[in-house]
Formats: structure tokens, sequence, C-alpha cells
């Protein structure tokens, strides 16, 4: 297998990306897997067999394209070490904004688009793939994979793990979507192209499968992230509050779509301790919030604490009362409607009741309503995210039903076996697309 994608997939690293694909295909010999990548090296061994990182001779005027990234990564540098420095004025706020509009509309991706240089071609030749993994992002990443395929015959299996093709240069200002139309009619171009030139073609949820089938006229089949529930059963609970507290715990990356919810779970906290309940609150952020923001915000409840390993954050996710999962209420819940969140099988397996905290709108929200894994509070209101914990607290039959529909869902979608499985015998010549997991 040659797995086109932008991230390098590294031995470990906090990457949702690099965390999928180590599993899908963590039965596979090493040396049967190989990568071309652009970014994301952290320099260990890495978790395939071979890679191919992307140089000046893979990209039209290639020696221009890493000169100016360099220059950029340089400047990012310079104003992150000397922030106060003289005032900006309008003339350099103008200048940043005209070096910004290529990235912005894409037609940096137009200009320094991607070759199969004979040094690629060699490497490719070398290890002998039988299929082409491709997960688009980009247009890089997109033609990449069919010009690979096309060029030595191999055929493609396409995966995409959120829905870029609607989202890539669309947004910005009213000048950057007046001048992104060539990228954005290259993005739905060659996204219909790989999509309808692959073999195999995978989805990763039930929402994408049934959008993405209508929009390219072709099936695809589920398959999502994955897991042992061996590994939660065996681990053994690890709690860091008091036996007569209700610890809630909640980790994933904490952006700033996420950010303002811990207020809303803080306030929702306040709420609980008034009504006589003993509350505990740790968030396990994935990214590192800002240490300012945490200084800021003074909340009353709520810790944080640096998120353990993938191996060790069974045994928090055990030991906790109730596990909160913020996502979104912002203008942005559109783009996310196809999307569920990494840490939602997690929770599944955990065997504790689970709130979902987002609007409606979202694929994580959706979810959660159609297989009932969760309590959804689908409003941003403090009160009623208290009243989802307090029954959660008080109901010992609905902790019971959310833990119920939480298992069969993880059996049904998120088995780490199965998954595997499916995707190797979606491979075999026949059997292209099987049911659902």
């Amino acid at each position: 297998m040659l797995v086109v994608a932008l991230g390098r997939v590294n031995a470990a690293d906090s990457s949702n990306n690099g965390l999928l694909l180590r599993n899908l295909f963590g039965h596979w010999p090493r040396e049967k897997l190989a990568q071309v990548f652009s970014s994301g090296d952290n320099d260990d061994s890495g978790y395939f067999g071979r890679y191919y990182k992307l140089g000046t001779q893979d990209r039209r005027l290639g020696t221009l394209f890493y000169r100016l990234k360099t220059d950029a990564s340089a400047t990012r540098v310079s104003k992150t070490r000397s922030p106060s420095t003289a005032a900006v004025n309008r003339s350099s706020l103008v200048a940043q904004w005209v070096k910004r509009l290529p990235v912005d509309t894409g037609f940096y991706e137009l200009i320094f688009a991607p070759r199969l240089s004979w040094q690629m071609q060699a490497w490719i030749k070398d290890f002998g793939p039988d299929v082409v993994f491709a997960q688009g992002y980009n247009l890089t990443f997109t033609w990449l994979p069919l010009i690979v395929s096309e060029h030595s015959s191999i055929p493609l299996c396409y995966y995409p793990t959120d829905d870029w093709p609607s989202d890539l240069y669309r947004s910005g200002n009213n000048m950057t979507r007046l001048l992104n139309w060539p990228a954005r009619r290259a993005v739905t171009r060659s996204s219909r192209e790989l999509a309808r030139r692959s073999v195999v073609r995978v989805a990763f949820n039930p929402a994408m499968q049934e959008a993405y089938s209508a929009r390219y006229q072709v099936p695809f089949a589920v398959l999502m992230h994955g897991d042992d529930a061996e590994r939660f059963a065996a681990a053994t609970p690890k709690r860091m509050a008091a036996h007569n507290e209700f610890w809630i715990v909640g980790t994933g990356v904490f952006d700033r779509h996420r950010w303002p919810l811990l207020r809303d779970f803080d306030r929702a906290c306040d709420i609980l301790a008034a009504a006589g309940l003993r509350v505990r609150a740790t968030i396990f952020p994935v990214n590192s919030p800002r240490e300012l923001a945490v200084r800021q915000e003074q909340f009353r409840h709520i810790e944080f604490v640096p998120c353990p390993g993938h191996e060790d954050l069974p045994a928090i996710l055990r030991g906790a009362d109730a596990l909160f999962l913020p996502e979104r209420f912002d203008e942005t819940v559109e783009d996310i409607k196809l999307c569920v969140s990494s840490k939602a099988h997690l929770f599944m397996f955990s065997g504790k009741p689970i709130v979902v905290y987002s609007a409606l709108g979202t694929g994580l929200a959706q979810y959660a309503r159609r297989s009932q894994w969760a309590i959804l509070v689908d409003q941003r209101n403090p009160k009623d995210l208290a009243s989802a914990f307090q029954r959660i607290a008080e109901d010992d039959q609905t902790r019971q039903t959310l833990i119920f529909h939480a298992r069969h869902t993880a059996r049904q979608y998120h088995d780490l076996a199965a998954i595997q499985r499916t995707f190797l015998d979606m491979l075999s010549p026949g059997a292209r697309y099987p049911a659902d997991v």
C-alpha cells in the first residue's frame, strides 16, 4: 500500500489522522507500507516501512516554492519573538494581505502544482505498490495520487475523513471569495475525478457516505475510528476525584470553537453545586491551551491536566462519573456537518455516560441523536447542560440506557478488528463494497 497523504504517519504523535491510519494498518507488515508526504515529520522512526518527502523536484517551480515557504516561516518566527516592536502601520498590513492572498485563494497550489519527478518514479517503482491510498485534503494531495495511479497503472483507494472539497478555498473576505474561483473549480473537478476513478471508496461516517454517494454518483462504504473494547475492559480505572465527588471528564482539542463552551460548562457546574451536587470537572486537552487564556478565565470548577497518551487514556475515562464532549455552536457549524469527533468512540468504549454539547447541525450531534449514545444538548444553555449531568448523577436508568446504546454503537461501527478485516476485504477483487461495519 502506498499512502499519499499530507502529514507523515509517525510512530507516535497526537495527530488524529496519524492514529486513524496507524489503527487501520495496524496488522500490516511495515515493509508492505510506504508513504509520500510533505509535512509533519517528528524525526522518529515512522510507522511505515518507507517514506518519500516531497522536494523541489516534485513541484512545478519547486525551488521558488520552498524558498517562499522558508521566507514565510522565518517571518512568522520573527513576529513571534518580537511582538511588541514598532506599531504595525497600514502599509505593512496591506503587504501582509497581499502575501496571504495567493495562499487564501489557492493560487499557490495552481502555480506550484505537483509533478512526478524521476526520483519519485524510481522510489515508487522500487517499492512496487498494489494500491494507492488517497485522502485528498488539498489540491496537491488530490492531484498527486491521480498522477501516480495513472502513470503506474495502480488502482486507487479514497478515504476522506472530512468534507474538505466543500470547504477548501471557500472562506475569507470578499476579495478572497472573488478571486478563488479557479482554485474552487479545480477542487470540484479533481475531487470528483478522485472519487470516480477510485476502485475502493470509504466514507468516515454514515452521513458522509450518504452525502458523497449522492454527490459523486458512486458507492461509498463506511469505516470510522476504531479501538479494541478489551483494551478498555483491561484498564484499571484511574480517578482524580474523591469518592463522593461527581467527576466529569472532557478531552479533545480545545480551539476557538470549543473554548467558549468551557465557560458554559463551568457555569453548569455552578448550577449543579448550588443544587447540592459535589462536582469536580477536569479537562485533558490534546492541545495546550494558551496559559494566558487559562489564567484570564478564572474558572471556578474546571481544572486542566495534560492529556495522557493513547495507551493511558482508557483508565482516565473509566474513572470518571460522566464524560463531556463539546463541539460548537458558532457560524462554522455547517463546515462540520459530515464530521465526527475522534474522541467519540473512545467515550463509547469507556462504559460511562456521555453528554454531547453541540448545535444540531454538526455531524457529531446528528450521530448522537440518531444512535442515542449520549444525552444531546443542542441549545447553548448552561442550565440545560447542568440538567443533563444531573439526570446522569441521579437516575440510574438514564445511566444504564446511555451506556447500553454507546456499547451497541461502538460494536457496530468502531470495533477495530472488524474495521481492519472489512478494509482488507474491500481491497480484494470482487469484494469492493461490503456492508457497513
